[in-house]
């Protein structure tokens, strides 16, 4: 198996991150020789480094971040309060990582079984994967194992195992892709879609354009619990002119990613991760991205 790394993105509170080791570690069979894991959670102030039980017995070593700098949110923020920032903190994860593969995870979610199996597949197909997901509320996991499904929320509607599917349908909730990949389309954007979103099926696009394959696979399952009330974290986005169509801000974003091969960032994250690898302190990097909106040219100061 080829070495990888997978991340938890995180923004809550309460992201219930051991259901993720408990269930990861079903799937492993005790051997982490090849497999990193941590977690990026906006929540957090430093570094640090938590050991955490798995298995009832076992132990792996878990290294929690911090986002990077970003302007949307965290002490470097201009906004009046945190903002969506999803693709800087995925970029912080593809820049701290140092293996050859790389996976995403959404939090307070379990594994379903057989979703490590599809990530090997992919990594000896040489495909980027991305799975599918199911929503519940008030979802009780021992062990790995739910033990209590609660109710049904929701799931995707995509089709079954294997089906190559348009940018527009990745899912980074549940991901796997080459490390190179994502820095050869420089990573997730973060200028056009923190504060908003779409940084999914925009990287998506950006992969098809930039000629990489993917699949979408449905056994690769992430089930999440979002029980209302629970999910304290979540982080303000918003669109602008909604109801103008095609004018709208999330469809102006299809626009201006139409046939291009980069996420149009304002940093190279190549040579912004060879700084962080080679000594750098990745949070002493200040964020080089506008203060003003690229869709109507708002000072980003002033959103609310």
């Amino acid at each position: 198996m080829k070495s990888l790394t997978i991340a938890c993105i995180t923004s809550r509170k309460e992201p219930q991150f051991q259901w993720f080791l408990d269930s990861l570690h079903l799937q492993t069979g005790g051997d982490y020789s090849n497999i990193k894991i941590f977690r990026v959670d906006s929540n957090l102030d430093g570094r640090y480094q938590v050991c955490s039980r798995v298995g009832g017995k076992d132990m792996v070593d878990s290294d929690a971040f911090p986002p990077k700098p970003t302007i949307w949110q965290g002490p470097n923020r201009i906004t009046k309060e945190d903002w969506w920032a999803k693709s800087n903190a995925m970029n912080t994860a593809i820049i701290l990582c140092q293996t050859e593969w790389i996976a995403f995870v959404d939090d307070r979610c379990a594994l379903a079984p057989g979703w490590l199996n599809c990530v090997k597949e992919a990594m000896e197909g040489n495909y980027a994967v991305c799975g599918s997901y199911e929503k519940r509320a008030n979802m009780k996991v021992e062990n790995g194992e739910i033990v209590d499904m609660g109710e049904f929320l929701g799931q995707d509607d995509r089709e079954q195992a294997g089906h190559p599917v348009d940018g527009k349908d990745w899912y980074g909730g549940s991901c796997a892709i080459p490390l190179e990949w994502c820095l050869a389309v420089n990573g997730f954007s973060e200028d056009l879609c923190d504060g908003l979103g779409s940084e999914d099926s925009m990287f998506g696009k950006v992969l098809r354009y930039a000629g990489f394959p993917f699949k979408y696979d449905s056994r690769m399952r992430l089930i999440q619990d979002r029980t209302p009330g629970q999910l304290d974290g979540a982080l303000k986005r918003a669109d602008k002119n909604p109801d103008k169509g095609f004018e709208a801000k999330s469809w102006q974003i299809v626009k201006a990613f139409w046939h291009k091969t980069s996420s149009q960032n304002s940093y190279d994250i190549r040579q912004h991760r060879a700084r962080v690898q080679a000594g750098e302190d990745l949070w002493s990097i200040m964020p080089s991205a506008s203060h003003y909106d690229w869709y109507d040219g708002q000072p980003i100061s002033e959103m609310t």
